[in-house]
């Protein structure tokens, strides 16, 4: 017999005299009685068994506040000792709701893709230089816009009660849709003789990091503001994209993001609706954000860069590649405008004068 099995013998003999020697309570099972609503059957509909048609009966009562400081799923009996408090600081309702979350998150899981195996990179072929370098600037910039949304959802995540668990489950959804987002600009970057370029000034991104106003004041700067223009960049991308592979990259991304900004648009809406200066806050916050992006964008890499891809090159940046800019920058306000008044925010009257040019122009 080998040592191996003889160590193994022996092993098994002492884990029976161990199981022989343990004093086994005599069953109670006085938490098989602990339950708000037994009997609850939740059948499938046509999209199948979604998260949102489980809130039936006790299950589907939301509340306006959450007083547990647990991790407590919604609907649970709470532990006869007592849990010791994890200190959330977002417990309101209102502080970050939004009625799709649910059906969002159900999208997201049934919409994922993968950028290593369902983008065609073959399809890229060599691009003149300096054409290649606009691009590779560009997704360096969109890079920085998803790095700073994974690093803005995820810490607050922990803040965010578990009462609401639809929205950390999108959440954590859109923490892996940005993740994929740097991904793959970051493969396109480095894929086709290019490389990574310059970062940019990072003025909204600090704002959106340390933001210490609230959860609703960060999405106001991460989804209404700097989300509508990212938005915008995906939407003309797949108007420039110069193979099948940088078109597949836009519309994927653009899908992704059209999540993002329903969660976003649709919390700041709940939001506003139900606290009754909230409008005036996100207004006061928006200001000193269009303020920060005026000063980004007069740094020269991401108009410059977005000039040469629309122009074919630097002569072509000089006759339609800004005017094609000047275009989508024209888009980004005109739906960021757009998306303020159904919000209810008076940002078009106030909008920084520098972005209201990009209307008249």
């Amino acid at each position: 017999m080998s040592e191996t099995r003889k160590r193994r013998g022996l092993q098994r003999r002492i884990d029976k005299i161990d199981a022989e020697n343990i004093d086994y309570p005599t069953p109670s099972l006085a938490w098989m009685g602990r339950t708000h609503q037994w009997g609850t059957r939740v059948k499938p509909g046509n999209k199948g068994l979604t998260l949102s048609s489980l809130n039936v009966g006790h299950y589907g009562e939301i509340p306006e506040f959450w007083e547990d400081q647990t991790r407590m799923p919604r609907g649970s009996v709470a532990g006869p000792g007592g849990v010791p408090p994890i200190g959330y600081s977002v417990r309101a309702k209102h502080e970050l709701w939004a009625d799709c979350a649910g059906d969002l998150y159900e999208e997201a899981i049934q919409r994922r893709w993968a950028p290593t195996t369902d983008v065609p990179w073959a399809t890229i072929e060599p691009l003149p230089e300096v054409v290649e370098r606009a691009m590779c600037q560009l997704c360096t910039e969109l890079c920085q816009h998803a790095n700073v949304e994974i690093e803005t959802i995820t810490s607050w995540q922990q803040e965010l009660s578990y009462g609401y668990h639809e929205v950390k489950m999108f959440l954590a959804t859109e923490t892996f849709d940005a993740a994929r987002h740097f991904e793959v600009f970051r493969k396109r970057a480095l894929c086709n003789g290019g490389g990574l370029g310059v970062e940019s000034q990072g003025r909204v991104n600090r704002m959106i990091l340390e933001n210490r106003g609230g959860w609703t004041e960060a999405m106001a700067v991460l989804q209404l503001l700097r989300g509508t223009l990212t938005h915008t960049i995906y939407r003309h991308g797949m108007s420039f994209a110069h193979n099948d592979a940088e078109a597949i990259i836009f519309g994927k991304c653009l899908e992704d993001k059209s999540r993002h900004l329903a969660y976003g648009l649709d919390h700041l809406k709940y939001a506003i609706n139900h606290q009754s200066d909230q409008a005036l806050i996100l207004e006061q916050v928006l200001g000193i954000g269009e303020r920060h992006l005026v000063r980004e964008l007069r740094d020269p890499p991401f108009r410059e860069s977005l000039a040469i891809i629309f122009g074919g090159g630097i002569e072509g940046a000089r006759t339609h590649g800004m005017a094609r800019y000047q275009h989508l920058m024209g888009d980004f306000v005109r739906q960021y405008l757009d998306w303020s008044d159904w919000l209810g925010l008076r940002r078009r009257e106030f909008v920084a004068p520098e972005l209201k040019a990009f209307l008249e122009k």
